[in-house]
């Protein structure tokens, strides 16, 4: 009896905590970005406006303030 109550329970725990990781945190009100457009980001602090950077991930030089690609549009 007991085993089948934790069962029961565990399953129940599991099934809610699943559920909300794949509710894609629309409650967020931060939009999504890429971890290109973070890297970028963090490696024009401190640039002027118009210094050249160069993208860690594919290569290609970005003018700061680095602009964010919306995944969304």
């Amino acid at each position: 009896m007991n085993k089948i109550l934790v069962g029961v329970l565990a399953s129940i725990f599991l099934l809610g905590s699943s559920a909300a990781f794949a509710s894609g945190n629309k409650q967020s009100a931060i939009p999504p970005m890429s971890a290109q457009d973070i890297l970028n980001k963090m490696s024009c602090e401190g640039k002027k406006d118009g210094e050249k950077i160069r993208d860690r991930t594919d290569g290609e030089m970005v003018t700061c303030p680095a602009k964010i690609k919306n995944p969304r549009k």
